[in-house]
């Protein structure tokens, strides 16, 4: 698949793909955010999108959202000021297969590198062979992660 057409910000790109666009989300485009919501419901769309750390870029199929990827730039206390964590990548099942997530991840290193982030990284599981694959395809590196720690903050 091509790389993306560069666009200047705030500006759909469109990918090689046939009637496929890419946009990062804004203010004001809560609505995708809450489409885009398969479980758990919407989160906070408000917050999310307002967050100027946060970069939401979607796959539009037309007008319908199909994909996604999900960043949040971290901001360090020593070496590069920030790094890029991945949260999240999903394309729908049917739209799959067809380079959608590799130029969601194209058009975000781009954004990475307009705001001057040099690394990033994403967490998967050892056995999930298609995010593995895609995130090689991407040019990442993987380091096994040894032990993952989770914490509870709520009340009960």
């Amino acid at each position: 698949m091509e790389a993306p057409c560069r666009s200047s910000a705030g500006h759909a790109i469109l990918l090689a793909v046939s009637g496929i666009s890419i946009r990062l989300l804004a203010p004001g485009d809560e609505g995708v955010v809450r489409e885009l919501a398969t479980y758990d419901g919407p989160g906070d769309p408000e917050a999310l999108l307002a967050d100027p750390r946060t970069l939401l870029l979607v796959a539009f199929d037309g007008d319908r959202p199909v994909g996604f990827v999900l960043a949040h730039e971290l901001p360090r206390r020593h070496g590069d000021p920030a790094k890029l964590f991945v949260y999240e990548v999903d394309v729908a099942e049917s739209h799959q297969r067809r380079g959608i997530a590799s130029g969601l991840l194209a058009q975000l290193a781009e954004l990475a590198r307009e705001r001057g982030v040099r690394t990033g990284f994403v967490l998967t599981e050892p056995d999930n062979g298609s995010a593995n694959a895609l995130y090689r395809s991407a040019g990442g590196a993987t380091d096994s992660v040894k032990v993952e720690w989770t914490f509870s903050y709520a009340d009960d």
